[in-house]
């Protein structure tokens, strides 16, 4: 792994898995590797052993060439094909919000693939689509790479756009998105998440400034989106109007995922990648 993704956060995600939520594994019969392992003789890749694992798949060839544990994996019948959606409106680029949101869904995707599972990720690049799909562990470097090279946001398109890039088929969908639209747009997102797959979480980042701004004195404020300037003298009573503001918007944007039955994860970057997987998304029940 590169530095832009800690090696040991790497290994790390290698010991996670996705828990899933409302049974929504095993509708499709077919080619996707699945986390659970020996329901077919077709052999398909390999995984490093951990604690816990079936023994019984020990490939012991392996482990004499290479004095390692490794588990056979084999094709099943249930599968789990795992898709993100990255945010690259130009909001994404306040801060520090682009490269956490670049290491969530590298982290995600790592999980995914560790278990011998299909991960892809779309955008909207230049007004153009892009899908990137990896399968098996052995893909995990080059998953982390493409990641890692994209190009800062700069796209005034929402997030409702990239809706048609979602695979058919999906069985776990994450979006990461700093969640900013209108409540009028979140609602209409979610509703269309929905219905291209049953089981939908939302990592919505958001960074210090913007959860509790510090400023002070006469600032002018640009919207990355359209572009428009507001001039403010901060105060008190200024910031406090922004946190009742910005308060009830989240609570508007809960109150929709969960009609729609979507999980949201609240994080900010000041978190870090390594707390947001091995605490924040086990205290959610998203993995284990």
């Amino acid at each position: 792994m590169t530095s832009f993704f800690p090696s040991s956060l790497s290994a790390r995600l290698g010991r996670l898995s996705f828990v899933q939520h409302g049974g929504r594994l095993g509708h499709h019969k077919g080619s996707h590797v699945s986390k659970k392992t020996g329901a077919s003789l077709e052999f398909s890749d390999f995984k490093k052993y951990h604690p816990g694992d079936d023994i019984r798949h020990i490939d012991w060839n392996v482990y004499a060439r290479t004095d390692s544990y490794f588990i056979k994996q084999f094709l099943d019948e249930q599968e789990m094909r795992v898709h993100i959606v990255l945010d690259t409106s130009k909001s994404m680029n306040f801060e520090d919000k682009w490269k956490f949101a670049q290491q969530i869904a590298i982290g995600l995707g790592q999980i995914a693939l560790k278990n011998g599972d299909t991960v892809s990720i779309s955008r909207i690049f230049s007004g153009k689509k892009q899908l990137f799909t990896r399968k098996g562990a052995r893909q995990a470097g080059s998953w982390t790479t493409y990641i890692s090279r994209f190009e800062q946001p700069s796209e005034t398109t929402g997030l409702l756009e990239g809706i048609h890039t979602i695979p058919k088929g999906t069985t776990l969908l994450f979006v990461v998105t700093d969640a900013l639209e209108p409540n009028e747009d979140l609602d209409k997102l979610f509703k269309q998440l929905s219905t291209r797959c049953r089981d939908v979480r939302v990592v919505a980042v958001r960074s210090k400034s913007e959860r509790t701004p510090s400023y002070q004195g006469d600032i002018r404020f640009i919207d990355s989106e359209s572009e428009r300037i507001s001039e403010v003298t901060m105060m008190n009573s200024v910031e406090i109007a922004y946190q009742l503001q910005q308060k009830k918007h989240q609570l508007r944007m809960m109150e929709s995922a969960a009609k729609y039955g979507i999980g949201v994860l609240m994080t900010t970057p000041q978190a870090g990648p390594e707390d947001v997987f091995t605490m924040q998304m086990r205290r959610q029940g998203w993995v284990r």
